[in-house]
């Protein structure tokens, strides 16, 4: 596999179309799945499937999406962590998803931080959006310490509607706060 981003103890990577028992083991998780589309669990592994799809035509359409995060130590996939073009809004929203076995553990953060370095420094993002629960405070302190700033709620349509608290983070806050160094990989420096 080659890793996009590295950091001390996790690697992002595509999702791969053999993924889809790794992706249906996170969702299928009703504690994992509370704050994420209709807040269900994904009953069966032909979502996975297809989320796959999606993934895949966001790669090849825009060299980005979200990214499959995987433990260095023992290379369990933990998560999920990236950016989405929301066609609606033309914005690219940030975002991740943990198994709840890794939660408390700063894997949220840490990824976080290289997608968004990765995100800013190569792909060359103004800036990114994120959109969160409004009783969704854990997620929330996520976005606040990689320095996102809440705008306030905002009602959604498309894919994903309702009331969310809006965050946005923008390069020139990126580039001014700064955000703890991580090695990010070019293909051919990756093994």
């Amino acid at each position: 596999m080659t890793f996009i981003i590295e950091t001390e103890r996790l690697a992002l990577r595509e999702w791969a179309a053999g993924d889809a028992g790794a992706v249906f083991a996170l969702a299928s998780d009703a504690e994992v799945m509370r704050y994420v589309g209709d807040g269900k669990p994904w009953a069966d592994l032909g979502r996975a499937r297809e989320w796959l799809g999606w993934m895949a035509d966001c790669y090849r359409q825009h060299g980005y999406g979200r990214w499959c995060v995987v433990e260095k130590d023992g290379g369990r996939v933990v998560g999920s962590c990236g950016f989405w073009p929301v066609a609606e809004t033309r914005e690219t929203d940030f975002g991740y998803l943990l198994a709840r076995d890794r939660w408390g553990r700063g894997y949220a953060s840490e990824a976080g931080r290289a997608a968004l370095r990765h995100g800013f420094e190569r792909l060359g993002f103004a800036e990114v959006v994120a959109r969160v629960g409004p009783e969704n405070t854990a997620s929330r302190r996520v976005l606040e310490k990689l320095g996102f700033e809440c705008r306030g709620l905002k009602t959604y349509g498309g894919h994903d509607p309702g009331e969310f608290a809006a965050y946005v983070l923008k390069k020139a806050d990126y580039d001014a706060r700064g955000i703890d160094a991580v090695r990010t990989l070019r293909n051919s420096d990756a093994g």
